[in-house]
C-alpha cells in the first residue's frame, strides 16, 4: 500500500514537472534534457529543475531590467557622434555583424581607439597595477574572480593606496566567483579605504527558493578615469596559486587594454549591473571629451540572462556565418548548441578553414566529456581540433578573416550562452586581428593536433559516456 502511494506521488510530481517545463518555451535539446532527468529519476530531477532549471533572476531584479531598460537605450541615444563610426564605411562582413549587435544591445562601433593585446598574466598585473597608481579621478573593476594571494595583494594595495588620495574606486564581485575573497583580510582592507564593494548576486540558502543560484556575473572589466580600460578572460586571480590542487596546470589568459571612449561604454556596461544588483538608478556620467589615440574601431557586446534570446549566440552565428577563408577560436570550454555546431562545420563544408584550439586539461571532468562527444563530428568535417598542452587555455577569441577579432569573457558553451553576464569586444581592425592571430599561432605551437583515427580507436565505454554526458549537456 506504500509502495503504491509512493508510486503515485512519483507520478504526480514527475507529472507537474513535465507540464512546468511545457509551460517554457526552451530549446529543444534543453527541454528533452530535462524531461528524460524527470522521466527517469523523478524526485531528483524535478528538485534539480526547481532550482536550476528555469532562468529565475528573481521578481525584483526582473522588474528592475525592465525599468532599466529605457534608461540605458537612452543613454546610447546619446553617444557623441563624433565617437560613432558612420554606416557604410565597413566591409561587408564587417557591416552585417556591427548592425545585428548594434540592434541587440543599442550600443555602436566607436572610433578612435589605441588597443594593446596583453598575452600573459604577468604583462596583464603590470599594467593594470601602473594604471590604478596613476589614475587621478576614478577606477571601476568588475570581475567574476577575486582570489586572495599573490599579486592580488599588491592590487588590493593599489586599490586602497588610489582611495586614500581622494580616488572614486569601485569593485564589483560575484559573489559565488568571490566567495573566498568575501572572507579574507583583503575585502576589510578595501572597505575601510572606502573602496565601494559591490556584491553581485548574493548566494544564500533562502534566496535560492526564488532565484537560480548559478546565474553569475562572468565579466572581467577594469575601466581607469574612463578614458582607459581592460577586458578578456583574466580573473583577479594569481595563476600560480588559483585552483593549482585541480591538476590543470597555470591558467592561461589574455587581456586587451583600451584607450578610447569605448573605455566608458564598458564603465557604463557595468553600471547597469550595479544598478540591477543595488536598485538605484542607471545614471553615468557624461562621456569625457578624450583626444583621439588611435583608428581602430571597436564595439562593447554585453549579453546576460535577463533577456529572453541568446543575444552572444545570434553574434557568433554571423560572425561564422560571415567567414570566407579563415575561423580560429579559443575556449577552454566547448560544449556548443546545436546551431553553434552546425554553422562551424558548415563554414568548414564550404571551404572554410576552421582550427579549435582547447585545453588538453580542464578543471570539470563532466564538461570535458560532453565536450569530447562533438570531436568525432568535427574532425570529420574538415575542423582542425588542436589541445593545449601547457596548462590551462582560459583565453576566449574568434578571429575571422584576420579582419575581425571577438574577444572577452564568453565560453563556447550553454552556460556563457544563456545563464552569465558576459562582456565582448568586437574589433573591426586588421592590426589588432593580426596580433590575437599571432598569439593564437603560440598557441597552436604548444598543442598537439588530434586525428580523427586515432580519435575512433578509444574505447567504447568511452564513446558511451560522452554521448550519454552530452545528451545532458544542457544542464551542464
Amino acid at each position: 500500500m506504500f509502495l503504491s502511494f509512493l508510486y503515485v506521488i512519483y507520478f504526480l510530481l514527475a507529472v507537474a514537472v513535465v507540464l512546468r517545463i511545457f509551460s517554457h518555451r526552451s530549446s529543444r535539446g534543453t527541454a528533452l534534457a530535462w524531461l528524460l532527468l524527470v522521466i527517469l529519476v523523478p524526485a531528483i530531477g524535478a528538485l534539480m529543475y526547481l532550482l536550476i532549471g528555469e532562468r529565475r533572476l528573481g521578481r525584483t531584479w526582473m522588474q528592475r531590467a525592465i525599468n532599466l531598460q529605457p534608461q540605458v537605450v537612452r543613454w546610447a541615444r546619446g553617444i557623441p557622434a563624433t565617437d560613432v563610426v558612420a554606416s557604410g564605411s565597413l566591409s561587408s562582413a564587417a557591416e552585417s555583424i556591427s548592425r545585428l549587435a548594434t540592434g541587440l544591445t543599442g550600443l555602436p562601433v566607436m572610433a578612435g581607439h589605441r588597443l594593446r593585446l596583453l598575452a600573459d598574466s604577468e604583462a596583464v598585473i603590470r599594467s593594470l597595477l601602473a594604471d590604478i597608481n596613476a589614475a587621478r579621478r576614478s577606477v571601476h573593476l568588475e570581475f567574476y574572480i577575486w582570489s586572495p594571494g599573490g599579486f592580488v595583494e599588491d592590487l588590493v594595495s593599489a586599490l586602497v593606496g588610489a582611495a586614500q588620495r581622494g580616488v572614486s574606486c569601485r569593485a564589483l564581485m560575484d559573489s559565488l566567483g568571490s566567495r573566498p575573497f568575501f572572507r579574507s583580510a583583503a575585502i576589510e582592507r578595501l572597505r575601510d579605504a572606502g573602496v565601494e564593494v559591490v556584491e553581485i548576486l548574493p548566494v544564500n540558502p533562502l534566496r535560492a527558493l526564488f532565484v537560480r543560484l548559478d546565474l553569475r556575473d562572468h565579466r572581467k572589466i577594469a575601466v581607469i578615469d574612463r578614458g582607459v580600460a581592460y577586458t578578456g578572460s583574466m580573473n583577479i586571480a594569481d595563476p600560480r596559486f588559483f585552483k593549482q590542487d585541480a591538476g590543470v596546470g597555470e591558467w592561461v589568459d589574455a587581456m586587451v587594454r583600451i584607450e578610447g571612449p569605448a573605455a566608458w561604454a564598458l564603465e557604463a556596461v557595468s553600471l547597469s549591473l550595479t544598478a540591477l544588483q543595488t536598485g538605484h538608478d542607471f545614471a553615468p556620467p557624461e562621456p569625457p571629451i578624450l583626444s583621439l589615440t588611435d583608428n581602430c574601431r571597436v564595439q562593447i557586446f554585453p549579453s546576460g540572462p535577463q533577456t529572453s534570446t541568446r543575444h552572444i549566440e545570434e553574434l557568433l552565428l554571423t560572425a561564422i556565418y560571415s567567414a570566407r577563408r579563415e575561423i580560429v577560436l579559443t575556449t577552454p570550454y566547448f560544449v556548443p548548441s546545436e546551431t553553434l555546431f552546425t554553422a562551424l562545420r558548415s563554414a568548414a563544408t564550404r571551404g572554410v578553414a576552421v582550427t579549435l584550439i582547447v585545453p588538453e586539461r580542464i578543471d570539470s571532468r563532466l564538461v570535458r566529456y560532453a565536450s569530447d562527444a562533438y570531436n568525432d563530428d568535427l574532425l570529420a568535417a574538415g575542423i582542425t581540433l588542436l589541445r593545449f598542452r601547457d596548462g590551462l587555455l582560459h583565453t576566449k577569441s574568434m578571429v575571422i578573416d584576420e579582419q575581425i577579432t571577438i574577444f572577452g569573457t564568453v565560453n563556447l558553451d550553454l552556460r556563457s550562452f544563456e545563464l552569465n553576464f558576459e562582456v565582448s569586444l568586437i574589433a573591426y581592425d586588421q592590426r589588432f586581428s593580426a596580433e590575437v592571430r599571432e598569439l593564437q599561432r603560440q598557441y597552436e605551437a604548444r598543442s598537439q593536433a588530434l586525428e580523427l583515427e586515432h580519435w575512433r580507436a578509444r574505447p567504447l565505454w568511452r564513446r558511451l559516456l560522452e554521448n550519454a554526458i552530452q545528451v545532458m549537456s544542457p544542464l551542464l
